[in-house]
């Protein structure tokens, strides 16, 4: 049971870093077109747009996998303590 709730946790973990991916690019591709317009300059506002986004996004998941290695981190040596504090109990 408990590998099942490990890989929906680690597909939910993927899928929230797909969306973060995706919706920076797109966010970004948004914002690009909108300078094209008003400035004129098609198709180099939603060039750099989807760079950027894509950029913003690459961040925001690095930022995100960092938070959580640090969280597992944390939790293996609380593990770590409370099993040795088990076995000196014995």
């Amino acid at each position: 049971m408990s590998e099942s709730n490990d890989f929906r946790q680690g597909l939910g973990i993927a899928f929230r870093l797909g969306t973060e991916m995706t919706v920076a690019t797109l966010l970004g591709a948004g914002m690009g077109y909108g300078v094209d317009h008003f400035f004129a300059t098609k198709p180099w506002g939603i060039v750099a747009g989807v760079i950027f986004g894509g950029a913003a996004g690459m961040l925001n998941v690095f930022r995100v996998a960092q938070v959580m290695t640090k969280e597992l981190e944390e939790e293996r040596d609380q593990n770590n303590t409370s099993s040795k504090d088990q076995d000196g109990k014995s």
